[in-house]
């Protein structure tokens, strides 16, 4: 008898049966809790998609219908077990051409094309994704180190497969699998007392057909926190020697002027606002402080990939440099995905007394 592969697993077999291997076959009676059939049966693959076709009530089914019927009904089944919302177009067309598989109509119609395999893989990835964001609860990234960073991020990297997107159904997984990543981390910034860095990813995430609408921070900590930063501090100074020696006022709002670029070492900063650039107003008051007024204008996207080490600056920790870079191509991956959306970020910091120490 000539080799088969099976439409499940893929995997060979050369025995009578036309779909599925004995391994498989056991499984989806399982899976879709349908008692084995007898021992005195001979055909244990048609008769899993007779009750198959009982169950959906569909009687007089010829042999090639029924097998058409089993096929859409197992991956239907698979999907509903993934329980994301991304694929419910899709559980909606495999319901319509399920109803459509009748005893007395001349031809199957058939609305969607699905390869079990494929399916069956997709459902083999969310339960590993699941199992992976189980265990992260269990990690304390506070005191992380080295290893334990490098091997969860290598074991969720997966999910960030661009080739994934060529098949409806990949896309529907990957997209939603992403999309809950991306929710982890959120919750997971807020925990960490990042939560600039969580709230303009969390206003990135956009599900199918949203767009995230542009944001103005106006948070009175998040604005201390840049006021008191090191690095606006030291940026102010700059400026002030470098452009002020003669004159009591200084005005840039070009994005093209470097001096004008601030980046933060704090771990919620640098995540948030790196590299951004910013329109400073300085005028010199009376008692020879100095007025202060910044705009950093942003565009939160993920456009292009970084290596670890153009992204290592910060002096936080190993696994800062290890987040800002590594999330940052994930960030491009679920950007392309449409996962992760662009939207102007605005905030302006006012320090009406600022002194040269």
């Amino acid at each position: 008898m000539d080799e088969k592969r099976c439409l499940l697993c893929n995997k060979p077999y050369n025995y009578k049966y036309e779909m599925f291997g004995r391994g498989c076959l056991d499984n989806l009676y399982d899976l879709l809790g349908i008692s084995k059939s007898p021992r005195i049966i001979w055909n244990k693959e048609l008769y899993l998609c007779t009750r198959i076709a009982w169950k959906n009530h569909k009687f007089f089914l010829n042999k090639k219908k029924k097998y058409v019927l089993a096929q859409k009904y197992i991956a239907l089944s698979y999907l509903n077990k993934m329980n994301y919302e991304t694929l419910n177009d899709i559980k909606e067309k495999i319901s319509n051409d399920i109803k459509n598989i009748k005893a007395f109509s001349k031809n199957i119609v058939e609305t969607i094309s699905i390869s079990l395999n494929e399916i069956y893989k997709l459902f083999n990835y969310t339960q590993k994704f699941n199992e992976l964001l189980e265990k992260s609860k269990e990690i304390n990234w506070k005191e992380i180190d080295k290893n334990v960073a490098e091997n969860f991020i290598e074991s969720i990297s997966f999910i960030f497969d661009l080739t994934k997107r060529n098949s409806p159904i990949s896309y529907a997984v990957f997209y939603a699998m992403q999309y809950m990543f991306w929710q982890v981390v959120v919750v997971g910034g807020i925990l960490a007392n990042m939560k600039l860095s969580a709230r303009l990813l969390s206003n990135s995430l956009s599900l199918f057909g949203n767009e995230p609408k542009d944001l103005i921070i106006e948070d009175k900590e998040v604005i201390e926190n840049i006021q008191k930063s090191e690095e606006f501090n030291n940026k102010i100074k700059e400026i002030i020697k470098k452009y002020c020696k003669d004159k009591d006022k200084f005005k840039d709002n070009s994005e093209n002027n470097e001096d004008c670029i601030i980046e933060f070492n704090n771990k919620d900063l640098f995540l948030a606002i790196h590299g951004s650039p910013t329109s400073i107003e300085i005028e010199k008051n009376v008692d020879e402080t100095w007025k202060v007024n910044m705009l950093i204008e942003d565009t939160y996207d993920f456009t292009e990939f970084k290596e670890l080490k153009k992204y290592a600056t910060s002096n936080e920790s190993l696994p800062m440099s290890i987040f800002s870079s590594i999330l940052n191509n994930f960030g491009v991956v679920s950007s392309k995905y449409g996962v992760l959306k662009p939207y102007k970020v605005t905030i302006k910091v006012q320090k009406n007394k600022f002194v040269i120490k």
